[in-house]
């Protein structure tokens, strides 16, 4: 067989950026008491990142219930140095696919909220950039 076929669906359009438009997912977060995070968030997807969801130090406040022991907390290199990240578990739902996760906010600074490769390696996305679009795709 050559090829593969995908439905696109739950398509999200692109955010406008400096430069150029860039790709985000709609996500619902829950914690370990399966309480809702308040907002739905539209999380731009960046391959660089190689955890699961990074939240701003503010939005982490929710998800520390279920946080993991500092020994388990990670760790990044960056162009600017080493980044320590506090780990929370967490569920996501993507397009109604519920994932286990992990939310991450650094343990120092104030941080970004995106969705990494830990995630989007469990997903099947299209990114349409001619029309604008991050869809999530279904084989067909």
């Amino acid at each position: 067989m050559v090829g593969r076929l995908y439905e696109a669906r739950a398509c999200v359009s692109y955010k406008p950026s400096t430069l150029s438009p860039f790709p985000v997912l709609k996500v619902r977060l829950l914690n370990v008491l399966l309480e809702e995070y308040p907002v739905e968030l539209e999380l731009p997807i960046d391959t660089g990142f190689e955890g699961s969801i990074m939240l701003t130090r503010e939005d982490y406040e929710f998800f520390r219930v279920g946080e993991l022991p500092r020994a388990l907390w990670r760790t990044y290199r960056t162009l600017t140095g080493t980044v320590v990240m506090r780990v929370a578990r967490a569920l996501a739902e993507v397009g109604g696919k519920r994932l286990e996760v992990y939310v991450e906010a650094p343990y120092v600074g104030i941080g970004r909220r995106l969705i990494g490769r830990e995630v989007i390696n469990k997903l099947v996305i299209v990114l349409d950039g001619v029309k604008g679009e991050c869809c999530l795709a279904s084989p067909q």
